[in-house]
């Protein structure tokens, strides 16, 4: 049995622009991974699939008044920067996995646009602290993705893939305030939100 390359990509940087590409898209629940997304096209054996999965954030100077941080920490997927391997057997079941790796991240940039709404008062001291949840979170994932390969056999076992997407959808429903596209003010309940 073939195993499935995997190949995400993180860039724990601060991006001063967060502009699309061509090619690119945000992270939607509606708008699902599809093979004409995957604009390389290789023929090698050793790779099945390839995804770009970019989860970064912006800040600048006054990002600690704002009372919604979803459109600062943006999870987005790159066409021209994912390759698919036409060749390859089962490639719906393949991309079916990709999206459940997309939809992890997008759980993960969720948790710091909560993080950070919740901290927001640390931010008047610098973007340190944004920085450090940064790179705890994109550990937690490699983490957790890295779990799902092995649970899942990158996908090929499909009751326990059907477990953890149950179990990332109910994240994502948790997490719902912090959808990139919700534009609305967030309130923190108390008890939860940073004193000063």
């Amino acid at each position: 049995m073939k195993k499935i390359l995997l190949l995400l990509l993180f860039f724990p940087l601060m991006f001063f622009s967060q502009d699309l590409q061509p090619g690119e898209f945000v992270w939607s629940k509606e708008r699902k991974l599809q093979k004409e997304d995957y604009k390389l096209i290789t023929h090698d054996d050793r790779i099945s699939i390839r995804s770009a999965i970019n989860f970064s954030y912006q800040l600048r100077g006054f990002n600690a008044l704002s009372n919604n941080f979803n459109k600062k920490i943006i999870n987005k997927f790159s066409s021209s920067a994912s390759s698919i391997n036409p060749d390859s057997r089962n490639i719906p079941a393949m991309i079916e996995y990709q999206q459940v790796n997309f939809d992890l991240a997008e759980v993960y940039a969720r948790k710091m646009r909560k993080d950070l709404l919740i901290h927001k008062n640390t931010l008047w001291k610098g973007f340190t602290y944004a920085n450090e949840m940064f790179n705890n979170l994109t550990a937690e994932y490699t983490k957790a993705q890295a779990l799902i390969d092995n649970e899942t056999n990158y996908g090929l076992n499909t009751q326990k893939l059907q477990d953890w997407k149950q179990k990332i959808q109910t994240e994502l429903d948790d997490l719902s305030d912090f959808d990139y596209n919700n534009t609305s003010k967030i309130k923190i309940k108390k008890g939860t939100k940073e004193e000063n």
